[in-house]
């Protein structure tokens, strides 16, 4: 849930909460309501939001053809899955 918190929600509502803080910031509220900037709005929410996932593709994952292993119990203790390069995991 904090993934998609971080990944989803936050580059879509920040660049609005972020405009409406300026707004008010600057005494704005009647203009602020007739004409507000949503279409850039949108279009650096959406941006932020494609920045995140192409970091997250970059920096995370495995080669393609690796192998999951599952969570196993091990001495009483809970092992978590994890994805195995394909050179390893055929040891």
């Amino acid at each position: 849930m904090t993934r998609v918190f971080f990944m989803y929600i936050i580059p879509i509502v920040l660049p609005s909460i972020l405009f409406f803080c300026w707004a008010k910031f600057i005494q704005k509220d009647a203009v602020l309501a007739r004409t507000g900037p949503w279409f850039r709005l949108l279009i650096a929410g959406l941006g932020l939001m494609a920045i995140g996932l192409a970091i997250t593709a970059i920096t995370g994952g495995t080669t393609p053809g690796g192998k999951y292993n599952a969570p196993y119990l091990k001495d009483g203790e809970v092992i978590p899955g994890k994805m195995v390069p394909k050179d390893k995991s055929q040891q």
